[in-house]
């Protein structure tokens, strides 16, 4: 157990020694402490030093000696630096400041230290807990006989088999004996928690800043259509980047939500899709007064993010509820050079991919509510997971959501100074010994974005290869088969590498070993791909086109196609990243069909969503001319009672 440092911030030193006597007095007679405590004392002057150092876990400000306006200083240092550790106030009896929310409230003239003691711990203890995991523990070393779902009853089908105890050995003993089934009640109900979830998600709440947090055990993918699912109706708008993930169409298509697709930003040079143009964003809210809700990706896979708070106002102002899909940022409020976060900035809804950059499994995200939302249906939104989490969840998964979010609230601050530190290496040793460029956000901006405030996400490093002869996707393929590096994704001239608080020293020597030796390889500059198209025509709702039996029509590689002027029934998507070249609606033009005919049959292994097969080739299903005429009146015929509900709803103000 590391060290969890308590400071006290005093300008009567006198009292702060005596303080930090008495408290270590305390600890030093409690022989069964879990927790390693240190104590401090430091004047406002020298709080900073302490929210630099990963042990502090708590700082108690002392009302008796600071000034008001020290206090606010202080307090405000303290949230903006460090908003994951514990704040405690030391109170002569006044409340505090209406703008302060202290974590814990303890009386200056307090006579008896073991009480400040025990309090302190506790604070610290109820932080440090991990409910569920350690309650899926306690089960699984039980060694309770099992009666009960799943089959393989702990491990006892596979690990005396002779076709399968091989594979019992490579998973190890508790990857089953942890997995179990709803019937033990003492792990409580992923559907209806009521006791160890119920209390993990809560100290996740905590933890990421939000009222309400919620596991989510099918990823990110899941928690965006739950999400949509609860705030829209049958036409409805929403507002959304049109190269979001796949899973907010998908929700588009469920929900028979009318789309208002914002075009994405696009770096022609780099194959890169960026955030959507601040200006875009606002015209799109003004000239759409009777959507409910607006829907961003912050960041991007390729680490882009929005200033998010002017967005957000924006938006709130006109009415809109806000779901900001932080997927790939669940990281991003631990670390003060990351904030500030989506919820931070006032999104109402935020989802997270607990497992793409913190210490949960694949598929662990969270779902969190944001403190503003005032009307927040707890029930109902119960409802909308319960629809879309199996009856038999890993509670494996649920365990490592628990942990990760130990994890970043005891010493994410900590992991994140290192992993910005080897990002920062990498960069700098890419600059200074290898003829490629680390790419910064100017670089991936495209020029529309250049006074929007976007910021890289350091963690995501962008290696152009192609500016010293290199193709990215041949330099991806020697680093996986020469060097055993597998790399996040690349596009014609680019490599991305996600460096994780997972990353090591030794990772990222062998990485700067392996761009050293590519760099030998450099020729002329690498050939691009064809311009990324842009966004067409959204023709017919996406429901409509998704349900219609279509047709299915070939993919030819040259000459005229009967596919442009169609209408696409699905979604077509490279991955990853999952973003869609088409969605079901969408017009399909001849800059989206060159796109296609790329990344189908120019980018061998890529994986492409979506695609159909018509006599052994590779086809696209669009609608009928008739199911399209038929789709394109819906359409007309939804945007008029648009436009007179508008009508109404102006005449009634």
């Amino acid at each position: 157990m590391r060290n969890c440092d308590i400071v006290l911030v005093t300008d009567d030193a006198g009292f702060g020694a005596r303080w930090v006597e008495q408290l270590t007095q305390a600890l030093n007679s409690d022989r069964d402490s879990p927790l390693r405590l240190g104590f401090f004392q430091t004047d406002s002057t020298g709080l900073d030093e302490f929210l630099r150092r990963g042990s502090t876990q708590i700082v108690v400000l002392d009302e008796g000696s600071l000034e008001s306006a020290q206090m606010a200083e202080c307090y405000h240092r303290l949230k903006e630096r460090r908003a994951e550790i514990d704040s405690v106030l030391l109170t002569t009896g006044k409340a505090p400041a209406s703008d302060q929310v202290f974590d814990s409230i303890l009386s200056r003239a307090e006579p008896n230290y073991g009480i400040v003691y025990r309090t302190l711990q506790r604070i610290l203890l109820e932080r440090t807990a991990t409910p569920f995991a350690d309650a899926l523990k306690e089960y699984a070393y039980a060694a309770r006989d099992s009666w009960h779902t799943p089959g393989h009853s702990s491990g006892d089908s596979l690990r005396d088999s002779p076709w399968l105890s091989d594979f019992y050995r490579f998973m190890g003993e508790h990857i089953f004996t942890a997995d179990l089934s709803v019937s033990v009640k003492m792990l409580d109900s992923l559907m209806d928690p009521i006791s160890v979830i119920r209390q993990s998600q809560q100290l996740a709440a905590r933890t990421f800043g939000a009222a309400h947090s919620y596991f989510i055990t099918n990823g990110t993918s899941t928690s965006n259509k739950i999400v949509l699912q609860h705030m829209l109706r049958q036409g409805e708008r929403v507002i959304v980047d049109r190269n979001c993930h796949k899973s907010v169409h998908h929700a588009v298509i469920m929900t028979s939500a009318v789309p208002v697709y914002l075009e994405s930003s696009v770096n022609q040079h780099y194959g890169v899709y960026g955030p959507v143009a601040k200006a875009a964003i606002f015209a799109a809210i003004d000239s759409n007064p009777n959507a409910r809700m607006l829907v961003l990706t912050s960041c991007t896979y390729d680490g882009l993010r929005y200033d998010l708070k002017p967005i957000i106002d924006n938006a709130h102002s006109c009415g809109l509820y806000v779901l900001i899909d932080e997927a790939w940022y669940a990281h991003g409020r631990f670390h003060p050079h990351l904030r500030p976060t989506a919820l931070e900035c006032g999104a109402d809804f935020v989802t997270q991919s607990t497992h793409k950059m913190l210490s949960a499994f694949s598929q662990a995200s969270m779902i969190h509510v944001g403190t503003g939302v005032k009307d927040f249906d707890a029930a109902g939104f119960r409802q909308d997971i319960n629809m879309h989490t199996s009856t038999s969840p890993q509670y494996g998964m649920i365990a490592s959501l628990d942990v990760a979010r130990k994890q970043m609230s005891i010493e994410g601050y900590e992991v994140l100074e290192r992993t910005l530190a080897y990002a920062a290496d990498i960069r700098d040793f890419v600059r200074d010994a290898t003829p490629f460029r680390c790419l910064d956000a100017e670089d991936l901006c495209s020029a529309e974005l250049a006074d929007d405030g976007i910021q890289l996400d350091p963690t995501k490093v962008t290696v152009d290869v192609g500016c010293a002869g290199l193709s990215a996707p041949l330099a991806q393929q020697r680093l996986f088969i020469e060097f055993g590096i597998q790399v996040e994704k690349s596009t014609h001239n680019t490599l991305s590498f996600l460096v994780t608080i997972g990353t090591t020293e030794s990772k990222v020597l062998r990485l700067k070993q392996a761009l050293a030796k590519l760099s030998a390889s450099r020729g002329p500059d690498a050939a691009g791909e064809g311009p990324l198209p842009a966004l067409s025509d959204i023709r017919v709702l996406p429901r409509t086109a998704y349900f219609s039996r279509g047709e299915k029509l070939v993919l030819k590689r040259e000459g005229a196609s009967a596919l442009v002027g169609r209408v696409a029934c699905d979604e077509i998507v490279p991955f990853p990243p999952g973003v869609p070249l088409l969605v079901p609606g969408q017009e399909i033009t001849s800059e989206i069909l060159d796109a296609t005919l790329t990344y189908v049959f120019g980018r061998e292994g890529l994986e492409i969503h979506g695609l159909r097969r018509k006599g052994g080739e590779v086809a696209l299903r669009v609608m009928t001319p008739a199911e399209e005429s038929a789709g394109v009146l819906e359409l007309r015929r939804t945007s008029a009672i648009e436009s007179v509900l508008t009508d109404l709803n102006e005449l009634s103000l």
